[in-house]
């Protein structure tokens, strides 16, 4: 009796069909897991957001987006001012006690929050290091978010005179050494950027390593937010690199990175990559999500036109906001 079976022609053509599937199936299911981490990247944003609304339930206003402690001494960021208010009230409870001794730069200081994890802190999608390693006690993790602190000028498209020196804006709602009520907001409570993502690698050529981190935290932590009280309006005084952490400055378009070929000078203004304007960034293919201080969360892409991104992360200028 005869035997059949698959000739060496027609198995290979099996593999060839399971092949080209397999391969029109393969951006499908990138695409799909993409998706997952943007979704889970937009609820990460919108526990912040509920730290911050629940943080101005309780004290009838939003949390210093950065505040100092006396002359020259590092105090807390507005991500350690929501933690009670995030599932992380245990966190807070150890670190409050030491803040009478310490400042928040301190190591000391910065033990309880060794090797803790924060997950609504980390973007899914971003490439960057979760965490920060300070001393072998003090590795803490790395946040993808920074606060929005407002904008800076563009000629006579936006007036902006609340800014120090250095760069960094005082028109947002989450401002150095000021706290402010949602009645601030005179632009609309759906119309202000309080979150965006800082989650990817800034490229910059002229520069060695060329690939830097973008984070917003520095060498500070998420935890330490500035030790200047210089506030925001129209001082003289300059909040530099090293005098801010965890707070950024819209001067650019999302996505401004030397890898698009749109060079601009860093090294200037105090405003070099970690600095206080250092582009909205992400490892979303689409752009970057950001929060709104109504609590609802956004994708703006790298075509929104700056001008409109400056409005949106300021509180009340009065102008209308177009289509974004």
């Amino acid at each position: 009796m005869k035997r059949r079976g698959f000739t060496l022609v027609e198995l290979l053509v099996v593999i060839a069909i399971i092949g080209v599937l397999v391969a029109l199936l393969l951006p499908a299911v990138q695409a799909a897991r993409e998706a997952a981490r943007r979704m889970q990247c937009g609820n990460n944003i919108k526990q912040l957001l509920l730290g911050v609304q629940n943080y101005h339930d309780t004290f009838m206003s939003c949390p210093y987006g950065a505040r100092s402690r006396g002359t020259n001494g590092w105090g807390p960021s507005w991500l350690f001012a929501i933690t009670p208010f995030c599932e992380q009230k245990a966190l807070y409870d150890r670190i409050i006690p030491l803040e009478a001794t310490h400042q928040y730069n301190a190591a000391t200081l910065r033990v309880p929050a060794h090797n803790a994890k924060i997950k609504y802190m980390l973007c899914p999608s971003s490439p960057l290091p979760e965490t920060q390693a300070f001393t072998a006690t003090t590795v803490l993790t790395a946040p993808s978010y920074g606060g929005i602190a407002g904008a800076t000028a563009d000629g006579t498209n936006l007036v902006e005179t609340r800014l120090s020196s250095g760069g960094m804006g005082g028109s947002g709602m989450l401002v150095p050494n000021e706290s402010l009520t949602f009645a601030a907001c005179q632009d609309g409570t759906s119309n202000c950027i309080v979150v965006g993502e800082v989650s990817d690698w800034y490229y910059a050529p002229g520069q060695t390593p060329a690939r830097q981190d973008a984070g917003l935290s520095r060498d500070m932590g998420w935890v330490a937010g500035t030790n200047t009280n210089v506030v925001c309006s129209g001082t003289s005084q300059a909040l530099t690199n090293a005098n801010v952490a965890n707070l950024v400055t819209i001067a650019y378009r999302i996505g401004m990175n030397d890898r698009t070929g749109a060079d601009t000078n860093w090294a200037s203004g105090n405003i070099n990559i970690r600095g206080t304007q250092t582009p909205l960034l992400s490892g979303h293919p689409a752009g970057c999500v950001t929060g709104f201080l109504d609590g609802h969360v956004q994708l703006l892409t790298a075509q929104i036109p700056v001008l409109t991104l400056k409005r949106l992360a300021v509180r009340d200028d009065g102008n209308v906001v177009g289509d974004f």
